[in-house]
């Protein structure tokens, strides 16, 4: 965070950020980080509150919680909620100003969105997922467009043959793609029918397609294959299991792992981008 922040508009803007990509702040950090005193953080987080952005707790404030078919989702989102972040701020390297981009539904590409606006990047971001549009429609520098279709109550996001035709008026410059599964000899593996036929379409329409990806996920085969690691540019994951990563890179593909502690990154390169 910028430190010793005076001016009581841009301070809050600061909270707000924060709590955009972390969820949760607490005084004592805060007043540490903006060089002012608890009393002034105290202040500001009342004034965000009554915005009904947050709720203040003891010592802090998250963000507003969530209603309804949310709440299945945002326990989702706290699994691996560090590496997820991790690997957000990862793919945030890969984005230049201006770009089209694809992203499927997925609490690894919410992280994604949540950092996303925080950059105040100048993009154009289409995608299945409700929640993933409505987080990004909070940056008026971003252009959403959500995909039409069938809406799962599980998952929050659109599928089906409306979503599809629309998806495939766009070109993109890059299709963020979470996956479910992925290995070395199945590829890109989902356990949902229409998951897959998506992921192989974003697949289709971007110049470069990245694999978001927990180490959870690498190893893993879902019942269906979207596409085969020959049609992935990069995976970008938080997993150090070395053979996995090598069976993976020996596939074609190029690996990108974070560390969850410190957001660094170690490359494996192997490929070029595909050409379309």
């Amino acid at each position: 965070m910028v430190s010793k922040i005076r001016n009581s508009a841009a301070r809050r803007l600061t909270i707000q950020r924060q709590l955009l990509v972390d969820g949760a702040v607490t005084v004592e950090a805060l007043a540490r980080d903006l060089g002012v005193s608890e009393a002034t953080i105290r202040r500001d987080l009342s004034v965000i509150e009554q915005e009904g952005a947050i709720r203040r707790t003891h010592g802090g404030a998250i963000a507003e919680a969530p209603r309804g078919a949310d709440q299945a989702f945002a326990i989702r989102e706290q699994q691996d909620g560090e590496a997820k972040r991790a690997i957000a701020r990862s793919a945030m390297t890969l984005i230049a100003p201006d770009q089209t981009l694809l992203m499927n539904d997925g609490s690894t590409n919410l992280a994604l969105a949540r950092e996303l606006v925080a950059s105040r990047m100048r993009l154009t971001v289409i995608t299945p997922g409700v929640n993933i549009a409505a987080y990004l429609s909070e940056s008026p520098d971003i252009t959403v467009y959500l995909l039409g279709g069938q809406l799962r109550h599980q998952t929050l996001s659109t599928s089906g043959g409306f979503a599809e035709s629309m998806l495939s008026s766009f070109n993109a410059d890059i299709a963020f793609i979470a996956a479910e599964g992925l290995t070395a000899t199945s590829g890109l593996t989902y356990s949902y029918e229409k998951d897959a036929v998506l992921a192989a379409a974003m697949n289709s329409k971007a110049k470069t397609t990245i694999i978001l990806a927990t180490s959870r996920k690498i190893g893993q085969r879902d019942r269906i294959t979207a596409f085969s690691t020959d049609a992935i540019d990069l995976l970008v994951t938080d997993c150090h299991d070395t053979k996995h990563l090598q069976d993976l890179k020996e596939a074609g593909m190029d690996v990108e792992t974070c560390a969850t502690d410190a957001g660094t990154v170690a490359s494996l390169p192997t490929n070029q981008a595909k050409s379309r």
